[in-house]
């Protein structure tokens, strides 16, 4: 017992100890009457870290994000719930099936070619350019080149309108055993100048609306710009129409807007990110393309004619 104390009041007055080792000391246990106590701020330090865990900012986040998980996870529900209605109104459950046009490598590539050529004499301003004929057997021997469309879609074409016939399996959209069937055509009135267009399904969709996916009346013209160096512009504008049974108001179409404009836009747009040459191209092309004829089994694209100057 005296050595301990005579060690203490050595410790005390050994001016040689700095705080570091002082530090050090109150980690330690001492000793008292023979038994070996622990340093009290030993002690408080374990009981502040026994306290630690998740601190309440971390909880209210949390917190804040399984709620928005919930609410984001009964949106996608919701809106899948609604979609998977709509869908069901515009499908049936009974599929048609449409002839299969097979063609080899060779004829696809012999197709290819002509349209490529046919572009590529645009693009230079050839003097005299031969027009494209496409048969609509070529263009269902593409589509037949698609597994999922093989069988499902078929383009026929008749004078002065192409009709367009499919049957659409839905399970890529996971609806199994459901079928988008129905058709479309575009017509064209050349006396008239105008152009119809109509899309329906063989799903009834009575309890949503009667009618027409979609039905519209366009009036179209061509003119010369002046600004362009005379080209000819095509102008088309609204006369009448409806989109899922819903009339389009008269106030719009009394508008008269050229609906060739916010098309080219969007167009261009879409084109943005595509490479300036290959834009140019693209428009150039569109702009030497001098009229389309729609005959009896097939498409025939007619160029714009540039002189020998």
């Amino acid at each position: 017992m005296s050595y301990n104390k005579e060690l203490q009041e050595k410790l005390i007055d050994d001016d040689e100890l700095d705080n570091i080792e002082w530090q050090k000391e109150e980690t330690r246990p001492f000793i008292v009457a023979g038994i070996a106590v622990k340093s009290p701020s030993s002690s408080k330090k374990r009981k502040k870290a026994a306290r630690r865990g998740c601190p309440c900012w971390c909880k209210c986040i949390g917190i804040t994000m399984l709620i928005f998980t919930l609410i984001g996870m009964l949106a996608l529900a919701c809106a899948y719930s609604y979609f998977k209605e709509v869908v069901e109104q515009l499908t049936v459950e009974t599929p048609q099936k449409f002839p299969i046009v097979y063609m080899s490598e060779p004829e696809l590539y012999e197709v290819e070619d002509r349209v490529s050529t046919f572009f590529d004499e645009i693009l230079d301003e050839k003097s005299s350019i031969k027009d494209l004929v496409l048969e609509q057997d070529e263009i269902n021997g593409f589509i037949g080149q698609s597994d999922y469309l093989r069988g499902n879609l078929m383009i026929t074409f008749h004078e002065n309108k192409i009709v367009e016939e499919y049957s659409l399996p839905m399970d890529v959209v996971g609806l199994p055993g459901r079928y988008f069937v129905g058709n479309e055509y575009t017509a064209i009135d050349e006396n008239s100048k105008m152009v119809e267009m109509k899309m329906e399904t063989e799903a009834t969709h009575e309890d949503w609306f009667d009618g027409p996916l979609f039905f519209l009346q366009l009036q179209y013209l061509f003119t010369k710009n002046k600004e362009d160096e005379g080209k000819t512009m095509l102008e088309v504008y609204l006369e009448k129409g409806s989109f899922f049974g819903q009339m389009i108001p008269q106030e719009e179409i009394d508008e008269h807007i050229n609906l060739v404009v916010p098309f080219m836009e969007g167009f261009e747009n879409a084109l943005e990110d595509a490479d300036d040459d290959d834009v140019e191209d693209i428009m150039d092309v569109v702009h030497g393309i001098e009229g389309i004829e729609i005959k009896e089994g097939k498409v025939v694209v007619k160029a714009k004619q540039h002189s020998n100057n």
